[in-house]
């Protein structure tokens, strides 16, 4: 919007100036983009392909840890039957070193060593017991499931 007006000179021109209003309407639109909206789409779907792979390889490797670990808690599992097991000998051992030391057939070595290797299957069977528990929590993480009451630990909404 503005006063518009002529005049030969430059003073007479700002002298009743005439009222017009003026108005613009220009539209603005690419006849020749030279390829940039199909590289803006093929990139788009590139990187959509690329995300649908990801989830993929995670989902994968996801389930591959789980099975990993079901696996690892059975082989646990076992070991710590031969854990409590060899426990279990060594207590008898060492209670038959002692009772022969007491009767004085059996050297103060030979009783400690016993008790040694009791004290160390003691060890193995609670390092054994730890790694079965801490394995079984895990999976359980990972599944979130409940493998006792057989429901999942979180509840749907």
């Amino acid at each position: 919007m503005g006063y518009v007006n002529r005049a030969d000179r430059f003073l007479d021109s700002y002298q009743d100036p005439l009222n017009q209003q003026q108005v613009r309407l220009a539209f603005s639109m690419p006849l020749v983009d030279w390829g940039r909206q199909k590289s803006i789409i093929k990139t788009a779907q590139l990187t959509r392909q690329q995300v649908q792979r990801n989830v993929q390889q995670s989902q994968a490797t996801f389930e591959q840890t789980v099975l990993s670990q079901a696996a690892q808690l059975s082989t646990l599992s076992e070991q710590l039957a031969l854990a409590a097991r060899a426990d279990t000998l060594a207590q008898r051992r060492y209670d038959i070193a002692r009772a022969t030391y007491q009767v004085g057939r059996y050297s103060l070595t030979d009783l400690n060593i016993a008790l040694s290797e009791k004290d160390q299957a003691k060890r193995a069977y609670i390092v054994a017991l730890r790694a079965g528990w801490i394995a079984y929590y895990r999976l359980r993480a990972l599944t979130l499931y409940d493998f006792e009451r057989q429901q999942p630990l979180i509840a749907g909404k």
